[in-house]
């Protein structure tokens, strides 16, 4: 292994991969960790082997700095965008072959700016002392470089470093991530580090996410970045964007209709690219009302001129004789405005300016629909929005799961019909969930509620379909889907899986468990399963929210009629009952 290690330096054979860090709000890359690699044919192609080796034979800082060497050098030679996460161990700068200034001395011949660049402190040899840690993070923050924090949770002390150093980044490590959607404890600890980074004003990354649900659950927490399987595995030649679902898709309101950003716009004044100085400062004269022009060529945006900026100009020493006459396109234009679509929802727009604000701070921004020109949004407009969105939002929420109460599902309902949607409304009420309560206690009833509606946002489509928790154990799916029957049965199929963890071992063996009623009487109820009901609403009918909570009231008492899981299902005015208590196969049998 010493030869191994020794070939490697001498030949430099060190490949970095890139794996993209993705910004939660925007959707765009905003860093890329550098993995290194050994040569694949050698035993030491593994990163795990590869530092292994290097410590044991004192070579851990001579590796680690040809890794950071090659990592830096491909990060500006694709100029990549973004900051560059490099990964090191503090042992490295304990070993006597480590030399001080390198990484500094690295960056400036390769003209790389000290703020590009992330030291990702790990913990991967349990040996290191708090106080080696906390000089290590010393060393770098002193040479202008941020400092990351990984697999927190993971290491032996990592949460009192964390509280000493301040890191700017945390990741949280993937063993909380894993199966997030689906672990209650997970979700409660994942809690606690988000806010406990609030409060240290430390950005947060969620690293080794791989499915959906993951991406899907952590989106709801104040999580700053994401990184995993899901966006991009490494690759030495990464992707300078991923493609993912945009954000404000994740709430579980696909039906629910929101104020655009065209609702926003407040003037639609525009002028070309041949308009002097002094002839916008006419119309800002002339309109006290409005805080920037649009510059188009034939409706497209070229840039936005802010009164200030026309001001400052004219205002300078000889500033109306040097400035006046000439073109406003060339003289006080920014040419990089926040220009966002028509169609994108107020909290989608409210994302792309809050992601702008950390590096350019606007009070206007552009609206346009398919490249072309709409008019000029003022942000403080948006904001006002937004906060009656969200006050709207969380009055009709409901507090146990926050997913969308009987106000908002009802006015879904009845935009769907009013729209002329083909789609499907179902009901969603779990069985023998008051004795459990009464038995398990209030808590432990909180959790079965809570499964339920995990395993309905774990299987709908976030585009197309909307959960809502209309109080209690009851829920309520609107599936634009046409196959929502799959996503049914899936969602039965999880919380089956869910609910029996919370039974005690005898009651599960059992099948259930004995308590009195209110009369006095004992009696046996099995494991919690549901009962659904299922109306399908054609395109062009002629109902309301009121009519289909009727035509679902006697689906729900012949569903309740029988035990296990069970459907029923309105369908063309005929009933139909679909039971299966394993699979839940259709097994159509007419009322």
């Amino acid at each position: 292994m010493l030869d191994q290690l020794k070939i490697i330096l001498e030949t430099r054979s060190i490949t970095s991969l890139y794996q993209p860090i993705v910004d939660k709000h925007s959707g765009e890359i905003f860093a890329y960790e550098a993995l290194s690699r050994g040569p694949s044919d050698s035993p030491l192609h593994s990163p795990t082997q590869l530092f292994e080796q290097a410590r044991k034979y004192n070579l851990l800082s001579e590796i680690e700095s040809l890794c950071r060497e090659k990592a830096a050098t491909g990060f500006v030679e694709q100029c990549l965008p973004g900051k560059l996460f490099i990964n090191i161990t503090p042992q490295s700068l304990a070993q006597a072959g480590h030399q001080e200034g390198q990484t500094l001395k690295l960056l400036s011949d390769l003209k790389l700016d000290c703020s590009q660049v992330v030291i990702e402190l790990t913990e991967q040899f349990p040996s290191t002392d708090e106080g080696l840690l906390l000089n290590a993070l010393k060393h770098y923050q002193k040479m202008g470089l941020s400092i990351a924090l990984d697999d927190l949770g993971a290491g032996y002390s990592s949460l009192r470093l964390w509280s000493k150093s301040r890191p700017e980044f945390v990741k949280i490590d993937r063993h909380f991530i894993q199966d997030i959607d689906q672990d209650l404890i997970k979700q409660e600890f994942v809690r606690s580090f988000v806010e406990i980074a609030k409060s240290m004003q430390c950005k947060v990354i969620a690293e080794g996410v791989e499915t959906q649900a993951e991406y899907r659950y952590l989106s709801k927490l104040s999580i700053d970045y994401f990184q995993g399987y899901y966006f991009c595995k490494p690759q030495a030649r990464p992707p300078l964007k991923v493609d993912i679902l945009p954000i404000a898709k994740e709430s579980g309101t696909a039906g629910i209709k929101q104020p655009s950003a065209d609702n926003l716009t407040v003037h639609t004044i525009s002028v070309d690219a041949e308009h002097s100085v002094e002839q916008l400062a006419n119309i800002f004269q002339d309109k006290p009302y409005i805080n920037s022009i649009a510059v188009v060529e034939t409706q497209r945006v070229l840039g936005l001129v802010s009164r200030s900026a026309v001001q400052g100009k004219l205002s300078r020493p000889f500033g109306r004789d040097l400035f006046s006459k000439k073109k406003a396109s060339e003289v006080v234009m920014f040419n990089q405005p926040l220009i966002v679509d028509a169609g994108l929802s107020i909290e989608q727009v409210s994302r792309l300016v809050t992601s702008r604000a950390r590096y350019c701070q606007e009070d206007d921004f552009v609206i346009c629909r398919e490249n072309q020109f709409v008019g000029i949004g003022h942000v403080i407009d948006l904001l006002k929005q937004v906060t009656e969105l969200q006050l709207s939002q969380a009055r009709h929420a409901n507090p146990l799961t926050l997913l969308p109460g009987l106000v908002a599902v009802n006015d879904c309902i009845d935009q769907l019909v009013s729209s002329g949607n083909e789609f499907v409304v179902v009901h969603f009420d779990i069985d023998n969930f008051k004795p459990f309560n009464d038995v398990y206690g209030f808590a432990k009833g909180d959790q079965v509620i809570l499964a339920l509606g995990m395993s309905l946002q774990k299987n709908y489509s976030l585009e197309r379909d909307t959960i809502g928790h209309i109080g209690g154990d009851d829920f309520i799916a609107i599936y634009n889907s046409k196959d929502w029957f799959e996503y049914v049965k899936n969602a039965v199929s999880c919380f089956d899986k869910m609910v029996k963890g919370f039974y005690l071992p005898q009651h599960l063996k059992s099948g259930g468990f004995s308590s009195e009623d209110r009369y006095g009487v004992s009696r046996f109820h099995p494991i919690a399963s549901l009962s659904i009901a299922a109306v399908e609403v054609k395109s062009g009918a002629d109902m309301d929210h009121f009519e289909i909570s009727s035509r679902l009231s006697p689906l729900k008492h012949a569903a309740k009629s029988h035990s296990g899981n069970v459907v029923v299902i309105n369908r063309a005015d005929n009933y139909h009952l679909l039971v299966d208590n394993n699979l839940l196969e259709p097994m159509e049998r007419s009322q």
